[in-house]
């Protein structure tokens, strides 16, 4: 629960959604857009937000969309992890998916709620940065469609008042040669030490990882050491290293020198792997 009085709203379509956050926060009320809301609960028990008003998005019908569109994949905001998980539309996505929290979590966990969250894993963001996702974001100035590197860079970047509506992602790209690695420190249920997903289109290997450093990230220029064929799998390994963008983690759940380790064991083997398998 969470421990103060706040306004409960919960609209029926975007519109209104978007309507209510305006006038909400035209009042002081300082609010939120509530998906499964177990990342708000969390942080306000901790008062570390403390929201007025909470938008409940979860009846509002696109949000809630999952299906196949045309050459598309729909991935609604407002949608639980183990529905993506289950529905099997989306493969790499639903193992990533799978590793986060549990089962009984996973089913108020949504997905709009792990991209734009405050927490520095949000692992199912991996899949859509490795996919080149498009998303729609609705909010004052009206609707925009744009591609999600546009928007995601260590977090996703909205406009006041912004609501990410729905991820849509090429079928094709689903159906791509993929793999996804995550190491803990104690049970799976754990936050990943690292968490890397790998996605192979035309050729080339694409990476994304969470965990390694303070914010899920893809790197073109980690991209390019993997794909420097003629260099063995170990020294691509040590170029990706070299050219993160930005500081690997060390704090109580693991040291900067294992991440590194373990990141450069998993680049090792997925491109020996798949190398050997094409």
């Amino acid at each position: 629960m969470i421990p103060f009085d706040f306004v409960y709203l919960r609209p029926e379509s975007i519109e209104e959604a978007v309507s209510a956050f305006a006038e909400t926060s035209r009042a002081g009320l300082d609010p939120l857009y509530y998906g499964g809301g177990t990342e708000i609960v969390t942080f306000s028990r901790d008062r570390i937000v403390h929201p007025g008003a909470v938008i409940d998005i979860k009846r509002i019908p696109e949000c809630r969309e999952l299906r196949v569109e045309g050459d598309s994949v729909v991935l609604g905001a407002a949608v639980a992890l183990n529905r993506i998980i289950e529905s099997g539309l989306f493969p790499l996505l639903g193992r990533t998916a799978a590793g986060i929290a549990d089962h009984t979590v996973r089913n108020r966990l949504t997905l709009g709620g792990n991209v734009a969250g405050r927490l520095p894993y949000r692992e199912a963001v991996l899949p859509l940065l490795l996919s080149e996702a498009h998303l729609v974001l609705v909010g004052p100035n009206g609707r925009r469609t744009v591609g999600i590197r546009e928007v995601f860079s260590k977090r996703l970047k909205l406009e006041e008042g912004e609501l990410l509506v729905q991820a849509k992602t090429a079928v094709s790209t689903t159906k791509a040669r993929w793999r996804h690695v995550r190491r803990e420190k104690g049970t799976r249920t754990d936050y990943p030490l690292v968490s890397v997903g790998f996605l192979e289109l035309d050729g080339t290997l694409r990476v994304a990882a969470s965990g390694l450093l303070a914010f899920p990230f893809r790197d073109d220029e980690v991209e390019k050491a993997l794909n420097e064929t003629r260099r063995t799998a170990e020294k691509r390994a040590d170029e990706a290293l070299k050219r993160l963008p930005g500081e690997v983690r060390d704090d109580q759940r693991g040291s900067a020198e294992y991440r590194s380790h373990l990141f450069r064991k998993i680049i090792v083997e997925t491109v020996e792997e798949m190398e050997k398998s094409s």
